[in-house]
């Protein structure tokens, strides 16, 4: 996760907490700069995988598509080749950690649809062509299924239908879905239901409350008259779930322009219970479009994203939405950030430890209410908001404890250096072999542990390595020798018996939540190791073992 905790500029001041128009306390977040993108790029996607910041695609100044990709890490952003540029297409992450990207437009200002797809991995920070779909897609969607099967479905100015694709047998096509969709929402309902719905058909028509069941008959929610969702462009269906079968989706009242959070439970909608409304202005009293929505299921809060109309100051609802499983009201906290300079708009991506980072972005008209973009320009200036304020002074965790060690290990070579002077060479040589691998194993012990390093997912044993200053082969022969395991095996203990943990004290927790939380990469890699090492699957496990 280095890539994603490294910084080059101080968090610039976050301000004062203000009183809005209508009393609304709006809290200050630190904005702190990072260097800019290698291109200014907008109609992008950001994600965080293998513990970097990704962009993908887009397109650039003059409203022209870019392929290429850019990963930050080491300080600096990183540009990579891609095989198509996707701009409007979808991003699709796989269960192993890679991403599946397809579609878009097929030329400049958002032109026409396109075939190709490819497949991107943070591991070695390459992209990989698929093949092409069964239709050209543009402003399309795409839900990832436990088995690793992608389905698509969304389209724009074409006839739109829903395909499916697999590592094995590549894309297969589905039936035809009238009038169809764009920049749809595709959840699973229940275990043999997915359902789409959106806030247009692919000829840009509004659909009211008409909800598509893939495979079955299609239904009209009144609600969903009342309340438009926002566009899905930015967000995969695991961004917006809260539970099993249960997601939150941001809407706007058609009448009012009011803002809320729809609560779409086992195919059934409803409007979430908050302890207040959105507001509709900010704290300088101007009109704002709350846009974006992402989930922090370990933190159980969510983040909606919202934009002033007039200065494009950037503003975030923080909401925690744990109450309202036992019937309570989810309560808002509210932050405003003042960005030096003229602000993008764009998409926000929460990072770990509910900060937040704007890479590049769009032009916007001042003024304009829904706010309207400015796809001819775009931007490379990158933002991270902090809602606590950072201390300065304080040094990061691993700075702390690898000083800890260093001083820890110093003392120990003082140590065997007094008892030397007063033992032969050959009780010399045997008390400071044994003395220094039974510190050092303690240490091994602390860090994975007590500190739950085992929680990193991108952990290794150079890792671990570099933060005991010593080199991986002496740790990993220390580990045979004093525990009689391999590092992987001993890591893989420990994240299965955190699991079992949550899952005996929270029974009801997603299990994608229970991986993710217990340092596995994908959900496929916890199942296949928790299998291999309790002979069960997390469900088998969870029927013996949690009343």
């Amino acid at each position: 996760m280095a890539a994603i905790f490294t910084a080059c500029a101080p968090a610039q001041p976050g301000g004062r907490v203000v009183t809005g128009p209508d009393g609304t306390q709006w809290h200050p977040m630190s904005v702190e700069r990072l260097p800019d993108l290698n291109e200014p790029r907008g109609s992008h996607r950001t994600l965080t995988m293998g513990g970097e910041i990704v962009v993908l695609g887009g397109h650039t100044d003059g409203f022209k598509p870019i392929e290429t990709a850019e990963y930050y890490a080491n300080g600096a952003w990183h540009t990579i080749p891609m095989l198509y540029p996707h701009e409007n297409g979808f991003a699709a992450p796989l269960p192993d950690g890679r991403v599946l990207l397809g579609g878009g437009s097929q030329e400049a200002f958002g032109i026409g649809q396109s075939w190709g797809a490819e497949v991107y991995d943070p591991t070695i920070h390459q992209f990989t062509s698929v093949g092409i779909m069964t239709a050209k897609r543009a402003m399309s969607s795409a839900l990832t299924q436990p088995d690793g099967r992608v389905v698509i479905v969304g389209n724009w100015r074409a006839p739109d239908s829903y395909e499916t694709w697999s590592p094995e047998d590549g894309f297969a096509p589905g039936a035809r879905i009238d009038p169809g969709w764009a920049e749809p929402y595709i959840f699973p309902a229940s275990l043999d239901d997915i359902i789409i719905f959106g806030p247009w058909d692919p000829q840009g028509g509004i659909p009211g409350g008409r909800v598509d069941h893939l495979g079955g008959e299609p239904e009209w929610v009144p609600l969903l008259e009342e309340w438009e969702v926002q566009a899905n462009y930015h967000s995969s269906p695991s961004d917006l779930q809260v539970a099993d079968y249960t997601y939150l989706i941001p809407a706007q009242n058609r009448s009012t322009n009011e803002c809320a959070i729809l609560k779409l439970a086992h195919g059934v909608f409803s409007l979430l219970e908050m302890d207040a409304s959105l507001p509709e202005r900010g704290p300088e009293g101007y009109l704002i479009e709350w846009r974006h929505l992402q989930v922090d299921r370990p933190a159980r809060l969510i983040w909606v994203q919202g934009m002033n109309s007039e200065t494009g100051q950037i503003c975030f609802a923080r909401i925690s939405y744990d109450a309202t499983f036992d019937g309570g009201k989810a309560t808002t906290t509210l932050y405003y950030a003042n960005i030096p300079g003229e602000a993008p708009s764009g998409f926000a991506r929460l990072l770990p430890g509910g900060r937040l980072v704007l890479a590049g972005g769009l032009g916007w008209k001042t003024g304009s209410f829904p706010i309207e973009v400015d796809n001819f320009k775009t931007f490379s200036s990158v933002f991270v908001f902090h809602s606590e304020q950072p201390n300065k002074e304080n040094l990061p965790l691993w700075a702390i404890l690898a000083g800890i060690l260093v001083l820890g290990g110093g003392v120990v070579m003082l140590i065997v250096g007094i008892q030397r002077r007063r033992r032969s060479p050959d009780e010399t040589a045997a008390v400071e072999e044994g003395v220094l691998s039974r510190n050092l194993m303690e240490q091994i012990s602390t860090l994975i542990e007590e500190k739950e390093l085992y929680r990193r997912k991108d952990l290794r044993i150079t890792d671990l390595a570099s933060e005991l200053a010593t080199n991986k082969t002496y740790i990993s022969v220390l580990l045979n020798k004093l525990s009689g395991e391999s590092f992987t095996s001993l890591i893989t203990k420990h994240r299965i018996q955190y699991a079992q943990r949550l899952l005996r004290e929270d029974p009801d927790m997603i299990l994608d939540d229970v991986a993710d939380q217990s340092g596995f990469s994908s959900r496929t890699t916890f199942f296949r190791n928790f299998k291999a090492v309790t002979g069960m699957t997390p469900q088998e496990w969870k029927r013996e073992n949690v009343g």
